[in-house]
């Protein structure tokens, strides 16, 4: 009947003995049944967010801003020096708008993979109090996602007109290459949940870890083309995705089509694992909020 709530079963089977069952109900919530309380939890995140601040929605901006500004400062005095062309010898591109492009994207990224384990974290009270979808956080991680990272995306229409005189068709192409990161991303952030949210040194792991991530990743730097540090790269999983979609933006070509499409196939079955883990360990991860 409508407007009526729609029934919960419970039962005494283990929700992996029906994996089938299990991924249905899981597309209801995160689709359908969760769709409602993430669009209003994302309104409210939003407007509260930068509420009590002076350059409100500008601190969207400010981070890959701010650690483009640092590197191009140090290769300007020379810390660190690389020739920028792209595929096929394409002409050489300006090395602010390389770094900037990429630090869009790792910060992308980095959000995604922290996502999941904030969203748990914020909303500790909501879930140990109220039966709602649990999925609905997710949707609602993955909607703020989406909007910082098209946000930030802002700052490329300037950059591209004032330091290569025009816009690529290849940024429409990077899109869903930078959708598949970003899956993959939140894939192995929700892996995580259950760990981080039971041992606090996941996340604060994860905090030191990320600058040392970012070197190894070829956010600053053109992939090396030598061995064993190309082998590190692209052994990374966050490297193929982002020089293919920043080679797109650029060059509107990319010799990486092979890897991406690759870690691009892989990210969409990491993402389905990743919230069969966090619907599985949900239920208990809530109990153990409510006895602490």
């Amino acid at each position: 009947m409508n407007g009526q709530p729609p029934k919960i079963v419970y039962h005494a089977k283990p929700d992996l003995a029906s994996p089938g069952r299990l991924l249905r109900e899981i597309y209801r919530d995160l689709l359908f049944n969760g769709r409602e309380l993430a669009w209003r939890l994302f309104v409210r995140n939003l407007r509260g967010m930068y509420r009590q601040t002076v350059l409100g929605m500008f601190w969207i901006f400010l981070p890959p801003l701010a650690n483009t500004a640092i590197w191009v400062f140090l290769r300007s005095r020379g810390v660190f020096d690389f020739s920028l062309t792209g595929p096929n010898g394409s002409t050489e591109v300006d090395a602010t708008l390389y770094i900037l492009t990429g630090m869009i994207i790792w910060q992308g990224f980095v959000e995604a993979l922290q996502m999941p384990l904030n969203a748990v974290s914020s909303n500790r009270g909501m879930l140990s109090r109220l039966n709602f979808p649990r999925e609905a956080l997710i949707l609602e991680g993955l909607m703020d996602l989406f909007f910082n990272l098209a946000i930030r995306c802002l700052l490329l229409i300037p950059a591209f007109i004032y330091f290569s005189g025009s816009l690529q068709w290849g940024i429409l192409a990077a899109i869903p290459v930078i959708g598949l990161m970003m899956l993959f991303a939140v894939g192995c952030g929700l892996i995580l949940v259950p760990f981080g949210t039971l041992y606090h040194d996941v996340p604060r792991l994860l905090s030191i870890g990320m600058p040392f991530w970012m070197i190894v990743t070829p956010v600053i730097y053109y992939l090396p083309n030598v061995r064993p540090t190309n082998l590190l790269n692209w052994l990374n999983p966050a490297s193929p995705l982002l020089v293919a979609s920043r080679d797109l933006m650029l060059f509107g070509a990319t010799e990486h089509v092979a890897a991406g499409l690759t870690y691009g196939l892989v990210a969409i079955p990491v993402f389905v694992l990743g919230l069969l883990v966090f619907r599985v360990s949900i239920p208990a991860l809530v109990e153990r909020m409510v006895v602490s």
